[in-house]
């Protein structure tokens, strides 16, 4: 038995993980699929299939029936299609988890119903709406189709217990951009198959040749591989070029007449390999669009596997996954660049060779099958702890908290007091935040603050602090904003915390900051979790105002959910057992923004469910009729 195998089996309580595959993907087309079932097989995975190949043309074809969902054609396949995979699914036997396939946005519908209790997770890959809307540029943003595309991502990830991209990049963008949310999220890299792309010696002699292949759509950049190639017209390269597409009739014309490009249509999967291993040099991508920004193609992987130097766009996703010294890094839509480095590639063939060697290193190490196996087998499996969620009133907080983030920093230092479990630090990094840091004194909140943030690179992965803020000294830290989010409640000395977060922030910075409102409200549940006292809106104004704030904006949210919600709590809450002080200090420590699932709370955070009452809650914010205060203040410049 293998070392991963005996992770796998360790992980899952001795028993291997069963995963059913499930969709309507193509194996041909789309090798995404192959590669996710090998590695689990490599992690000791037992893996089922329910497949049935419905859409021959690719994803086109899918993109095209998901901007017209209700022609009727598309309807028409899509039941046929899902009415065979139902059949399908039900003789595969016992399984764990549903896998569905590569842009399985519509099979994760059926899966949903199908599963029921089981585990789903999505292999989403790629996000409808930022494929034909901002990267193809097929459908314009203001249009119905566009807004159907948007739909189709948020109920793919809704109906599924866990989404996987390719990248970290893409991750932050669906989450930041489109409002999908990070904890359903995942990044799993392409890969490549080694038995297709394997490891050999380039072409010996002759002409340096180049290999291009490509579904010619924006985020390829094959305007400016043409414009290369015409710079290099005469010299000692050669291309091949592959594919069809989008920008195919376009590219044919610019590199019409040049005596050393060979063009195919296409060239059969299984042959691929063999294509890539006759050349010296793969391209990659190089499209200015956001989405080439954010991946990394799987011709890369390919590449990297069969040992061919790489030259592609420099862009953050390509500096993840590779190092500088690993592949040729050229500027996006740079042609001049581009045909600067293949000429200097061409006369150090020596320098060619050796990059791709350590690309196949660095492939070797991070993206086979095996590499792969045991990130994909422990995100598949059903974790051991109870699901959480969080709860409605901190969803209603952080709908108002949305509208005032584009009032920080985002590129100077911020600082969250008191982080909990982390969801606000996951929501500044995700919204780009740099150089964030959270200080909170719980081992419970930095333990499940680390386990939420350990998906975002080193390099963009909020700081966790385990101390009080007596810890930060002001001569030597200085931040822009400052958030305390239902922290002030729980400190018998709030006016000294203040002066503390006054200190801290830089001249001009902003701090931003909740508390539960009324203290004729003051009850057994503020006690459970903790709290000194509530506040009123003059008395809160007032602390920060003698700190030396000035306050530019006071809200009253949550009415009337979170009023319900607290009325609940009042009648179902016991009064806590008298204790000490530590007991009272420990007991604010563990109170969270995270609750486990039950009925209600699952109910109530669903998006649609939601939606009303955050609306509800905007008109009422200049009132005092709702449960909680935001506030924002600012220092002043000259202070």
């Amino acid at each position: 038995m293998g070392p991963i195998m005996g992770v796998t089996e360790a992980c899952t309580g001795g028993s291997p993980l069963r995963v059913c595959l499930f969709g309507s993907y193509d194996r041909v087309a789309h090798p995404r699929i192959a590669i996710l079932e090998a590695a689990l097989r490599e992690g000791g995975a037992e893996v089922v299939e329910a497949h049935v190949p419905a859409w021959l043309g690719g994803t086109d074809e899918k993109l095209a029936a998901a901007r017209s969902p209700f022609s009727p054609g598309g309807l028409a396949r899509l039941a046929w299609t899902w009415i065979r995979l139902a059949a399908r699914y039900r003789q595969v036997g016992p399984h764990d988890v549903v896998l569905v396939g590569y842009f399985g946005h519509l099979d994760v519908l059926l899966a949903r119903v199908l599963a029921r209790r089981k585990r789903r997770v999505l292999d989403m890959f790629l996000s409808v709406y930022d494929t034909v809307v901002l990267d193809r540029g097929t459908v314009g943003a203001a249009s119905l189709q566009a807004r159907l595309a948007g739909l189709l991502d948020r109920l793919a990830v809704r109906a599924s217990d866990l989404a996987l991209l390719d990248t970290v990049a893409q991750v932050d963008f669906v989450t930041g951009e489109l409002g999908l949310p990070a904890g359903k999220l995942a990044a799993v890299p392409v890969g490549a198959e080694p038995w297709h792309f394997p490891d050999g010696p380039p072409p010996e002699g002759g002409r340096m040749k180049v290999l291009f292949y490509s579904t010619f759509i924006p985020l390829h950049g094959a305007g400016t591989v043409a414009r290369a190639m015409r710079q290099l017209d005469g010299e000692e390269v050669a291309f091949t070029v592959v594919g069809q597409g989008q920008d195919r009739a376009a590219f044919d014309q610019e590199v019409a007449g040049l005596d050393r490009v060979t063009v195919h249509d296409w060239v059969p999967y299984e042959h691929l390999g063999e294509l890539v291993a006759s050349h010296h040099v793969v391209l990659g991508l190089f499209g200015v669009t956001g989405k080439a920004w954010r991946v990394v193609p799987g011709k890369v992987y390919q590449a990297a596997c069969a040992a061919r130097a790489v030259v592609t766009a420099d862009t953050p996703a390509m500096r993840a996954a590779f190092d500088p010294d690993e592949v040729v890094l050229v500027p996006r839509g740079d042609p001049d660049a581009l045909a600067t480095a293949l000429r200097e590639l061409a006369k150090d063939r020596t320098r060619a060779a050796q990059l791709g060697h350590r690309a196949r290193a660095r492939f070797e190490r991070d993206y086979t099958p095996a590499a792969i196996a045991p990130r994909l087998v422990e995100l598949l499996r059903s974790p051991d702890k109870p699901e959480w969620v969080r709860p409605p009133r901190f969803l209603l907080r952080l709908d108002l908290v949305r509208r005032l983030l584009p009032r920080l920093s985002r590129h100077e230092p911020a600082l969250e007091i008191g982080f909990g479990a982390g969801a606000m630090l996951e929501e500044l990094a995700s919204r780009g935040f740099g150089s964030v840091v959270g200080i909170d004194f719980s081992a419970a909140a930095a333990r499940l603050a680390s386990d939420r943030l350990a998906r975002f690179p080193p390099e963009s992965r909020p700081k966790i602090l385990r101390a009080t803020l007596d810890a930060l000294d002001p001569s030597k830290a200085q931040f822009h904003s400052i958030l305390a989010f239902e922290v002030l409640e729980h400190v018998e000395d709030d006016r000294g915390l203040l002066t503390q977060a006054f200190r801290l922030l830089a001249p001009g910075g902003h701090m931003l900051a909740s508390v539960p409102a009324h203290e004729h409200r003051f009850s057994a549940v503020d006690e459970l979790v903790g709290h000194v006292r509530r506040y009123e809106r003059e008395q809160l104004a007032a602390r920060f105002a003698e700190a030396g704030f000035e306050v530019e904006e006071l809200w009253c949210y949550g009415y009337p959910l979170a009023n319900l919600l607290e009325r609940v709590r009042r009648v179902v809450t016991r009064q806590p057992e008298p204790g000490s002080q530590e007991a009272l200090r420990l007991r604010s420590a563990e109170s969270g923004n995270l609750v486990p699932v039950r009925g209600l709370v699952k109910l109530l955070v669903r998006p649609m469910t939601m939606a009303p009452f955050l609306f509800a809650q905007r008109l009422f914010l200049g009132t005092d009729r709702g449960d909680g205060y935001l506030l924002l203040a600012r220092k002043p410049p000259s202070a």
